[in-house]
């Protein structure tokens, strides 16, 4: 077992610190407040590759693998305070990009990777107001008509919606309710029948990333535009789940990294009777309490991203991963603010930070829905034992 990383994963963590000032932006806590999108700042990630690098290098992308997308991710989160962009960027490369290459045929490759190249933004089309966590709720339908579909619906709470140039779309091809009632579609954002809030939503953390709602009425997608076989939404959509789970959530380590760098800073320079905090042993253990929780949540990510690498993807690795990390966020995130007393709670990037990571344990998944999920796939594995005992 070897943890270390090889010259080229490597060599993306190091470039990306040394285009660090080119993502720094003096106006970040005011587009904060303001809930606002930087397309020239997505401009310099695509400027770099980034907003491709799950394409193949022949075709002009990166190339990368899971764990090199996950350390990309990590080394974007630690030196781009703009978070809610990284964010952006990760629903845009897992959920859009990374289906779009397993799945799309060469056909569909031919026509949408350009747009990808050119630097245009996915979103990725799933949660109804009655199917979040119960994704096969959804209610908005693609009907068959002709050489392709007819789609009618609403999504709600998308990321990169008000913002998209181009559509990932999950909808009901199917009579029930079942794994394969589903079919997956890409569309361009502005095509004839859709239409997306102008306004991005408020909310309370990760704001620089634009979160809308999306309606279709009557929206026709030719047959050429469905992605994968009729009926294969289910299976796609969980790919596309464990890639989220795990290389979406690498940008929280970066995060965590350099917020505990910040806090440990902190308790060597604040004074408190006479002495530097990091003298008391209460702030002495918060530091490495949110340094176990960090190693701890990077160590399930790297192991998650290296078995998507190994063709051998683990539902319940990448489920844990994600909870280990959402965890890690928002815990650190408090003890953050307490090290960094009234200075952690004025608008800044220490509270920035506790509120960015306070929507990780719901979206790709709700804390209890994957503890749930991961009970089931505990009890399951204990009857098989037992039943092969006997």
């Amino acid at each position: 077992m070897d943890f270390s990383l090889n010259a080229q994963q490597a060599a993306i963590q190091r470039g990306i610190a040394e285009i660090a000032a080119e993502l720094a932006d003096p106006q970040l806590t005011q587009r904060d407040l303001a809930a606002a999108f930087s397309r020239p700042l997505w401009q310099v990630l695509h400027r770099h590759g980034f907003s491709s690098l799950f394409v193949d290098t022949e075709r002009g992308g990166l190339g990368y693998g899971a764990l090199d997308a996950a350390l990309a991710l990590e080394a974007l989160g630690q030196h781009c305070q703009d978070t809610g962009l990284v964010f952006a960027l990760s629903a845009h490369l897992c959920a859009c990009l990374h289906p779009l290459l397993k799945y799309g045929k060469p056909a569909q490759l031919e026509r949408w990777l350009p747009r990808v190249m050119q630097g245009q933004i996915g979103a990725h089309a799933v949660t109804e107001v009655e199917a979040g966590s119960d994704v096969f709720a959804m209610q908005t339908q693609a009907k068959k008509e002709g050489p392709g579909y007819v789609i009618n619906g609403s999504k709600c709470y998308i990321t990169n919606a008000p913002v998209a140039d181009f559509l990932l779309v999950h909808a009901r091809t199917g009579p029930g309710q079942g794994y394969f009632d589903f079919s997956t579609f890409i569309l361009p954002a502005d095509a004839p029948g859709v239409s997306i809030s102008a306004v991005p939503h408020e909310k309370l953390g990760l704001r620089t990333a634009a979160m809308g709602d999306i309606r279709f009425e009557h929206v026709w997608v030719p047959e050429e535009d469905r992605i994968g076989a009729e009926g294969s939404g289910g299976p796609i959509f969980q790919v596309s789940m464990e890639w989220e789970r795990t290389c979406l959530f690498a940008l929280y380590l970066g995060v965590m990294q350099r917020q505990l760098e910040l806090c440990a800073t902190r308790s060597e320079s604040r004074q408190q009777f006479g002495q530097a905090i990091s003298a008391y042993q209460a702030v002495s253990h918060k530091l490495v309490d949110m340094s176990l929780r960090l190693e701890s949540a990077r160590l399930a990510i790297y192991k998650s991203a290296w078995l998507l690498d190994q063709g051998r993807p683990d539902s319940a690795c990448a489920a844990m991963a994600k909870l280990l990390v959402s965890d890690a966020a928002m815990q650190n995130g408090l003890a953050a603010v307490q090290i960094h007393g009234a200075q952690g709670i004025l608008c800044g990037e220490i509270e920035r930070q506790l509120r960015n990571a306070m929507p990780a344990s719901v979206f790709s998944g709700t804390t209890e829905v994957l503890k749930n999920n991961l009970a089931r796939q505990l009890r399951s594995a204990v009857s098989i034992r037992q039943a092969s005992s006997q």
